[in-house]
Order: structure tokens, then C-alpha cells, then sequence
């Protein structure tokens, strides 16, 4: 007999489900996840995760997305009447680029190359999308000079995500130095003079 799940029980499991997902990644990588691993971490069987989400991609979907709120909500809680000064919103922002923050940070490159390959949505993934979701939040933001290429921007961000994709190559025990002078240097570029 198939379980049937409460409102509230569905909600915790799915929680647990991402939660799961989440650690997983981190520890195994999003190609090397299973949909029996993410079950088995959350304490559900396989067949229930199916209950939930139809296949691993559209779980990961549903992670990012997870994560994107949970940013969006913070950020949102620092604005002031619709608005937030250009270093406020930087120190914010850079708070979502610490590891234990993003679980982006913690992909390899072959887990890019999945999400690339796998993600249904994978117009997530591109130049363009990057630049709408920059340029959404620019009428919000005091203090930017009003002759910034916001796709300079993304591209200092993206250089974040590259280099923690190929961290192996780097000295990592100095990377977080290197995210705040790309912090710095974003402040610097964009500011108004």
C-alpha cells in the first residue's frame, strides 16, 4: 500500500530531501548523486523520492531554485525601502560566496558539465540569464556609476565559480582572500566616482 503524506509531512520530507541533496552534493558531487543516495540520507525509500520530484534533474532544479529563494530572502531583508547602497549589498552578496553559504561553490567542474548536459532549464547556465537576473537588481542598488558594464560584474562572479571549480590547482587555503579582493575590485569598478 502506498503511504499517503500529510500536508506537513510532505513539507518535512521534502526539506529533508534537499537538506540531503544539498550534503551530498558537497560529499559526492552532483554526477556521483543518486536518487538512492538522496533517498537513504533523507530516510525515505527510493520510490518515495518519486512522490516528490520525477527524476535527479529536476531534484537539482529544485535545489537551486531552493537556494535561490533562500538568497533572494536574505538579500531582500537588507534592502531599505526597496533599496540598498552599492557596499551594503556587496558585503551582502559576499556572504553567499562562502562555502558553508553555497553549495555551488563546493561542484567540481564534471558537476558543471552534468548540470550542463542534464539540466532540462539549462538556459541557467548562460551569459544571458546571468545578465537578467543583474540587470533586475540594478534599478534597486545607490551608488552605481551609471557607464558600468554590468556583464564585467558577472564575469567577476563567474571567475568565483571557476575558480572554486578548479580549486585543486590553486592554494586553497588563501581562496577566500582571493573571493574579498574580487569583492574589492567589484566595488571599485562600479562605484560611482
Amino acid at each position: 500500500m502506498t503511504p499517503t503524506f500529510t500536508e506537513e509531512q510532505k513539507k518535512e520530507i521534502r526539506a529533508k530531501l534537499i537538506s540531503s541533496g544539498i550534503e551530498l552534493s558537497q560529499t559526492e558531487g552532483l554526477k556521483k548523486m543518486t536518487v538512492a543516495l538522496v533517498a537513504k540520507s533523507a530516510g525515505i525509500a527510493t520510490g518515495t523520492f518519486y512522490k516528490f520530484f520525477e527524476s535527479k534533474e529536476s531534484f537539482v532544479v529544485e535545489m537551486i531554485r531552493d537556494f535561490e529563494t533562500r538568497a533572494y530572502d536574505q538579500t531582500a531583508a537588507c534592502f531599505i525601502n526597496g533599496r540598498i547602497e552599492l557596499k551594503r549589498f556587496l558585503e551582502v552578496f559576499r556572504g553567499y560566496f562562502r562555502p558553508e553559504n553555497n553549495f555551488f561553490l563546493s561542484l567540481r567542474r564534471d558537476d558543471w558539465t552534468w548540470c550542463l548536459t542534464h539540466i532540462k532549464d539549462a538556459d541557467y547556465f548562460t551569459s544571458d540569464s546571468a545578465e537578467k537576473r543583474i540587470l533586475a537588481l540594478i534599478p534597486h542598488i545607490d551608488g552605481i556609476r551609471k557607464d558600468a558594464d554590468m556583464r564585467v560584474a558577472a564575469n567577476f562572479i563567474k571567475s568565483i565559480y571557476s575558480m572554486y571549480q578548479n580549486r585543486e590547482t590553486l592554494f586553497e587555503d588563501v581562496l577566500e582572500k582571493n573571493v574579498d579582493l574580487i569583492f574589492d575590485t567589484m566595488y571599485r569598478y562600479m562605484k560611482e566616482e
